[in-house]
């Protein structure tokens, strides 16, 4: 018995994270444990159960997860590259917006945090962006979305899966 293809419910999946990621008020969303990464992975494998559905298969925990992990991965690569030519585009600096609100916050930084930012200010001067800065995204969203997207799978087959109650004899 042959599976439908999973590319389909990935591609609507990386599609939603990354609007809901680089679309500016939209990426509020995300503030919340990630739930648009959440809700992306949730509506990609709605399709898919469709997909099972039509083919008289029932969707597993194992699919769900598979969906997130891969649109995850995806996303988070277009996201990163995204934001890097956003930033490349309008070569706005944004090490010194950082400054100003940490100093009304009072805050001190510690010496090797201090020394990282005048790294990344000091790209972002010469080059219009900061490899430092993209490369420590990418790292941070390659393990975030996946991980989130792995929930958001998982939380969507417990959704579809779900029993409905027995009728009773009448």
């Amino acid at each position: 018995m042959t599976h439908p293809n999973k590319f389909v419910p990935i591609i609507i999946s990386s599609v939603i994270i990354i609007a809901v990621s680089l679309l500016p008020v939209l990426n509020i969303i995300n503030l919340i444990c990630c739930a648009g990464v959440i809700l992306g992975v949730i509506a990609g494998t709605a399709n898919y159960n469709g997909q099972l559905k039509r083919a008289e298969q029932e969707l597993q925990y194992k699919d769900g997860v598979a969906i997130g992990i891969l649109s995850g991965i995806i996303s988070a690569i277009v996201v990163v590259a995204g934001t890097t030519l956003f930033t490349m585009a309008f070569k706005e600096n944004p090490i010194p917006e950082l400054y100003k609100i940490i100093d009304s916050q009072g805050i001190s930084l510690p010496t090797q945090a201090e020394e990282l930012l005048q790294k990344i200010s000091g790209e972002y001067s010469k080059y219009g962006f900061s490899l430092t800065l993209t490369l420590l995204s990418l790292v941070i969203d390659i393990i975030i979305y996946p991980l989130f997207g792995a929930i958001g799978g998982l939380i969507a087959v417990a959704i579809f899966n779900r029993r409905k109650p027995a009728r009773p004899a009448i």
